[in-house]
């Protein structure tokens, strides 16, 4: 299991968030002040031994089987801890929580929590980037306390799987990952995200700072602004996984679950001045992935698009993500599409992240010649 920092690397003593690199604090954190190095768990051991040894030298004369049978099982509880703590350590990356960037003039501070796998500061190898965004009104948590994402890239990196890599989570509200400032909405997450957040992470970290070493992974409404960034920004992103994305297309069959359908009512609530006060159609429609996907494809550096849903999903997710796919490849794109049993829920997302991994993992490969360290 990743370990978990909150808030302290990266900070001054004071507890404002210092701006410099902080892999050097990651690897003096991760051996010395928690004890996932197993150092400290050589000493518990080291420390009973003495325990015992001392207990022997005075009292050899009244040593009873029932003392040799207590202390021998606090002696192998001790080893137990230890291989428990070695194993643990073994493969297990750390979690930077509740930084912080700096706001800029044109992108605002957002906060984030940072994955870094194990002993990569200390080798000084440059990774890939992956920026997972979270769904609807919730937060870059989210991916730590449901999608269970440390531990998963931990197995994954550990057997081999796939390379290194550093992981972001931005945390967004219920932003929908656009500028809406203006309105008097949550606020400028896009700019936050394209011109502060990354850019902070190739500061602070030993990135691949490039379009082909950065992938952008997202849930619901996380997948729409996964889409939306990788689209509008392809300079930026070399990959893309929506997982359950919250699309609807006008005249789809997934516009009679949007805000033009059944989400009509709802839609100020849903949307909360992302595009506009009150909600401006035409805005949305602009903004939407859909109007992005055809100058994406223009580019040269569109993004890898991976497409992931459930069949029994209760938001609708399946028919915008099936037509996001088909008009994909009628720009003459090869998306990947993954439809499985499950639900618009975190049961599904789970299931099919290692999968997610290993799609991003082959794009390096594909894309950076050899792909990153393993």
């Amino acid at each position: 299991m990743a370990a978990l920092l909150q808030g302290s690397s990266g900070r001054d003593r004071a507890g404002s968030q210092s701006r410099g690199p902080i892999c050097g604090d990651a690897r003096h954190m991760w051996n010395g002040g928690h004890g996932y190095s197993g150092h400290q768990g050589s000493g518990v051991a080291s420390s009973m031994g003495a325990e015992i040894k001392m207990h022997f030298w005075n009292n050899a004369t009244t040593l009873r089987a029932a003392d040799l049978i207590a202390y021998a099982l606090r002696l192998l509880a001790a080893a137990v801890h230890v291989l428990l703590m070695a194993a643990t350590a073994a493969g297990a990356g750390t979690v930077f929580t509740q930084q912080t960037t700096e706001a800029g003039t044109h992108a605002p501070a957002i906060e984030y929590d940072v994955y870094v796998p194990d002993d990569q500061c200390a080798q000084g190898t440059r990774l890939p980037v992956v920026y997972f965004l979270h769904g609807f009104g919730a937060s870059g948590a989210e991916w730590q306390s449901f999608g269970d994402l440390p531990a998963t890239l931990d197995q994954l990196i550990s057997n081999g799987t796939i390379a290194p890599m550093i992981a972001v989570m931005p945390s967004a509200g219920k932003s929908w990952y656009v500028d809406s400032a203006r309105f008097g909405g949550p606020g400028d997450y896009e700019s936050a995200i394209v011109l502060g957040l990354v850019k902070e992470i190739d500061s602070r970290f030993p990135t691949l700072a490039h379009a082909n070493g950065r992938s952008v992974v997202g849930v619901s409404m996380g997948g729409y602004g996964a889409l939306r960034l990788a689209f509008k920004h392809p300079d930026l992103f070399g990959s893309v996984v929506a997982l359950s994305p919250g699309l609807f297309k006008p005249g789809g069959a997934s516009w009679r679950h949007g805000p033009g359908g059944a989400r009509y009512a709802t839609r100020e609530r849903w949307y909360e001045k992302t595009f506009g006060e009150p909600f401006n159609m035409g805005r949305y429609l602009v903004e939407s992935p859909f109007a992005y996907a055809p100058l994406a494809a223009m580019s040269e550096d569109m993004p890898d698009v991976l497409l992931a849903v459930g069949d029994d999903d209760y938001f609708g997710a399946y028919d915008g993500t099936l037509e996001m796919f088909l008009d994909l490849r009628l720009l003459g794109l090869k998306p990947e599409l993954r439809v499985r049993d499950g639900g618009h829920d975190w049961s599904f997302w789970r299931a099919i992240l290692p999968e997610t991994m290993q799609f991003i993992d082959r794009h390096w490969i594909e894309d950076i010649g050899q792909g990153p360290a393993r």
